[in-house]
């Protein structure tokens, strides 16, 4: 059967063998995209999980919340017989019950879960019951029972109860949590598997071909010089004719048929040597082929003679930002590459070359206009001699995509993760800080005007609260980002931004050149996170700067690799950062001695320009200045899932 095969291939004209070369790996990716479209599907069901389990503990706390609530605005009223004391019980006790039915249905596919919700509802309710029965006693002037429910202690009972009810209900979420985390490991895992196989198993579909064009024109090709220098001088020899519905069939027995008219008349030369100059032109156009066929190549190709380079096709221009049909020393190659990657690439392909091994390296390209495509290159070398003569035959893939989906993921699971943290604290955070805080106001209001403790228990209200706003800035950092698109006119935007900034801009004397935006076309985008992004940025500038400071602002429409957007850049004449912290300014919880913050400020707005499909970067030298760019496409695709 492959003799078979082989024979039906080598019939088959080289045009036509050549387009199967690039048939195959088509089909191949086709495939492959149907895989990984499927793998894509998969991995954004298990987001959904994670995403559904999120907002599941985020409720259960809520709920956990409101008993508590419930249990501290009854004692309040019990303590002080005030009914201004009953505004959160009635609050909570207004809003408890929904809440459990709300978190029975989010859990309704689980039974166990549903159940365990259901038990801590009749609880409550009966917690409740005997709550309002105690209070409209104590409204009614009867308190010693109240009293007496509260130090001994009565109720305890069922807040335990309720508690490990929940408690119970907690572990079983992250149980499913767990199993979600590693759903989604694995389907990540078979995604990279996918696309890396794919693309070896393309490769090597597209080889095969090619090698048998090579020995299907090679081979006889050796055979027929064989039998010529063989042939005794002064005799024509007998060329052996190939059976082979292909041009070098053709050829063999064109050979054939002149070496037949040689030996039987000599006037057949002239008629010989016409068909010769077919048969070179034929192979002219095989060779203009396939030099097309490398210079149209979907990848960068380039040959190294010794560190020089002397050739390199179209598409290996184009990966560099410059033009291809511009006339270029291909030496000029080198300077394409980005400064802070060429002295390494330059090392490690003379290291190669001295070694006489395949050279292998990641590095980018910079382009003119501030575009990056980060490169995979691999070359052997193909030609053996002295040291100064070795030619490397080189390939230059762009896996800048894959860079930035891989950038993408491990950023989504960071998050992931820190969603997991950021929900358990506001679980084990929340509900004690109220209890403090609905405490520590009781307190306060009992003291007597000048009394010395009233500055303590201030104290602790300021810094409850001051927890609470750090315990919603994790949430606010962890949670995923939905998008509300609106036409946004970014002068407008900047213009509201600095209104909010005057006070700040005031106490630190600071001038701030903003010039007029009114040219700039307007943008679908989230109003409000946008402008978040600006007042967090533009109030870091004003906290680097020193009194009588310096902030500009300026905004341009660009392109980023062909879409439009608008460039803002928020640039001041402060301290600066330095070289060693630059690369952390976007990692949570990362400050570099800002007063007040938790270092999330920053994390945050590059989570906003995410979810735009934006970037933002920031460049720093100390003690000359910083400038934040963030650029922002006009157009706002929103994704099908909560990716």
């Amino acid at each position: 059967m492959n003799r078979s095969l082989f024979s039906l291939f080598t019939n088959l004209p080289i045009e036509r063998k050549l387009l199967l070369v690039s048939v195959i790996p088509v089909l191949t990716l086709v495939i492959l995209s149907l895989v990984i479209f499927r793998s894509v599907q998969t991995f954004s069901y298990d987001e959904d999980r994670l995403n559904h389990v999120y907002h599941v503990q985020t409720t259960a706390a809520e709920y956990m919340r409101l008993v508590v609530d419930l249990e501290t605005g009854f004692r309040g009223f019990v303590m002080t017989a005030e009914p201004e004391f009953l505004k959160p019980y009635r609050a909570a006790k207004d809003r408890v019950l929904t809440v459990g039915r709300t978190l029975e249905q989010m859990v309704q596919d689980h039974e166990a879960q549903r159940i365990l919700v259901e038990s801590v509802q009749k609880l409550i309710q009966q917690l409740m019951r005997d709550k309002d029965e105690l209070i409209e006693k104590v409204t009614q002037g009867q308190a010693d029972q109240a009293y007496h429910y509260i130090e001994a202690g009565m109720g305890r009972a069922l807040m335990s109860a309720i508690r490990e009810e929940m408690a119970h209900f907690d572990r079983r979420e992250v149980q499913l949590l767990s199993q979600a985390l590693l759903s989604s490991a694995e389907d990540r895992a078979y995604l990279m598997g996918v696309i890396v196989g794919g693309g070896l198993l393309a490769l090597g579909l597209m080889m095969v071909p090619l090698h048998l064009i090579a020995r299907s024109i090679t081979g006889p090709l050796v055979t027929l010089a064989k039998t010529v220098s063989s042939a005794p001088g002064g005799t024509v020899p007998e060329v052996p004719v190939l059976e082979r519905g292909d041009e070098i069939g053709s050829l063999t027995r064109g050979m054939h048929a002149m070496s037949t008219q040689l030996r039987d008349h000599i006037q057949r030369i002239e008629k010989s040597e016409a068909e010769l100059r077919v048969l070179n032109q034929n192979l002219s156009a095989s060779e203009s082929k396939y030099r097309g066929i490398v210079d149209y190549a979907p990848f960068g190709i380039f040959t190294a003679l010794g560190p020089r380079v002397i050739f390199s096709n179209r598409y290996n221009w184009v990966l560099a930002g410059r033009h291809p049909d511009e006339a270029r020393d291909p030496e000029d190659m080198w300077k394409a590459i980005h400064p802070e990657d060429r002295p390494r690439v330059v090392r490690l392909f003379t290291q190669a070359i001295e070694q006489r091994v395949p050279f292998e390296s990641v590095f980018r390209f910079l382009h003119a206009d501030g575009n990056i495509r980060t490169i995979l290159s691999r070359a052997v070398p193909i030609q053996g001699g002295d040291r100064q003569h070795v030619i490397y035959q080189g390939f230059n893939v762009d896996i800048t995509a894959l860079e930035q989906m891989r950038e993408r993921l491990s950023r989504a699971e960071r998050l992931a993760t820190l969603g997991q943290v950021a929900a358990g604290i506001a679980h084990e955070i929340r509900n004690p800080l109220v209890g403090i805080g609905s405490t520590a106001a009781l307190l306060l209001e009992e003291f007597p005007k000048g009394d010395a403790r009233q500055s303590d228990v201030g104290t602790i209200l300021k810094e409850t609260k001051r927890l609470d706003r750090i315990v919603n800035q994790i949430v606010e950092y962890a949670r995923p980002r939905e998008l509300v698109p609106a036409s946004v006119a970014i002068g407008e935007l900047l213009d509201e931004s600095m209104r909010l900034l005057r006070e700040p801009l005031r106490v630190q004397a600071v001038q701030v050149d903003l010039p007029s935006l009114q040219d700039l076309p307007s943008l679908q985008a989230d109003r409000d996170q946008l402008k978040q992004v600006f007042l967090n940025v533009i109030h870091n500038a004003i906290d680097a700067v020193s009194p009588g400071g310096r902030v500009r602002i300026t905004a341009s429409t660009t392109l980023r690799e062909a879409e439009p957007g608008i460039l803002i850049e928020i640039e001041d004449n402060g301290r600066g950062i330095a070289p060693g912290d630059l690369p952390r300014v976007f990692e949570p919880f990362f400050t570099t001695g800002k007063r007040r913050g938790t270092g999330l400020g920053l994390a945050i707005c590059r989570n906003i320009i995410d979810a735009h499909r934006g970037d933002i970067q920031v460049r720093s030298q100390p003690h000359v200045g910083t400038v934040v760019a963030i650029w922002v496409p006009l157009s706002l695709h929103l994704q099908t899932s909560n990716a």
